[in-house]
């Protein structure tokens, strides 16, 4: 009898060689995509390197030789600015600091140079005012730059606790008590998209910074609901069209929300079994792989993101030729 209900070797194998194909020549040097129209295939990208990172990360590969890691830290450094922002056209600046930082702690590497431009987000009033005037009519990409601010000064450690105790107060108090979502009394409709989609996707973000700082999730019950609900009642098609961000912030949510409350615990078991099946077939059809939605080293990091964290949360269900580790469980942000 198998040990496993499905052997994703093959996959594997795939996307080692595919993610070779965007190499530029260099350890750490890779642009994102190779066919988009207009887009430069032979210039790195801080994405395109921060998420070959990424997902070498998670297939357990990065290089051990000191000359090939220091090829690589230099190579993603190289995104920084002097006020310590790092740019990319794609991403809000939070967004790509936050990413690259993340990216260079698997190599227990920091940037060049402090967050200075974050600087003035230390004091506790100017984060709150930062928090309240986010677009929260847009809550997803909202959420990048709040969780990505604070993700970032995790990693390089330039603010302390009390800094992060302010944070929390401030989502504690703002989480809607109806879906345990962000923010307060602002859920969109289930029945568009992204919709109320938007709510748990930015609500994600926010997720893996209590995930890393070890706090317990707020209206945790309210968010299964949310999260069962979008997946068989919302305008959502997870993982039957693509797999990327979408899947990965939706199975995150589910899959960490029940290592904290036994609700609804056989329906989420089931919800994950589904978007496993989904995945899976997603991820193994050629004409997929070959499409255009696979040209892209960043959403393809997500969808690695996804099955890394449906192997884990369902024990026997993905057989790779060793265990992936989702990078979350090392440092915040993706």
């Amino acid at each position: 009898m198998p040990r496993y209900r499905h052997d994703l070797t093959e996959f594997v194998d795939f996307l080692r060689d595919w993610l070779a194909g965007y190499n530029l020549g260099e350890p750490g040097r890779y642009t994102r995509h190779l066919r988009r129209d207009g887009y430069d295939s032979g210039e790195p990208d801080a994405y395109g390197c921060a998420d070959a990172a990424n997902i070498l990360a998670m297939l357990g590969e990065l290089p051990y030789d000191p000359e090939a890691r220091a090829a690589w830290v230099r190579n993603l450094q190289s995104f920084q600015q002097p006020d310590g922002v790092f740019v990319n056209a794609s991403h809000s600046r939070y967004h790509t600091t936050a990413h690259v930082t993340a990216a260079l702690e698997l190599f227990d590497a920091r940037p060049v140079h402090r967050l200075a431009f974050l600087a003035e987000l230390a004091d506790h009033d100017r984060l709150r005012r930062f928090l309240d005037e986010l677009d929260w009519d847009r809550p997803w990409p909202a959420s990048h730059d709040a969780a990505g601010a604070a993700s970032a000064l995790a990693i390089t450690g330039e603010v302390g606790p009390d800094w992060f105790a302010a944070y929390f107060d401030w989502f504690d108090a703002e989480v809607d008590p109806a879906t345990g979502l962000w923010r307060r009394d602002r859920m969109l409709p289930a029945d568009e998209w992204p919709g109320f989609f938007a709510n748990l996707g930015g609500s994600f973000h926010y997720h893996f910074v209590y995930d890393y700082l070890r706090q317990p999730w707020p209206a945790v019950d309210r968010l299964i609901d949310s999260c069962l609900i979008l997946l068989y009642e919302s305008a959502g098609r997870f993982a039957l069209d693509t797999v990327g961000f979408a899947e990965i912030d939706l199975i995150f949510c589910l899959s960490r929300a029940r290592r904290q409350t036994a609700y609804r615990f056989d329906e989420v078991g089931t919800a994950l079994d589904v978007l496993l099946e989904r995945v899976v077939a997603k991820l193994t059809d050629d004409d997929y792989r070959s499409s255009a939605a696979f040209d892209d080293v960043h959403s393809t990091f997500g969808a690695v993101c996804a099955l890394a964290e449906l192997q884990r949360a369902l024990p026997g269900s993905i057989m790779t030729p060793t265990p992936l580790r989702l990078v979350l469980d090392r440092r915040p942000f993706i």
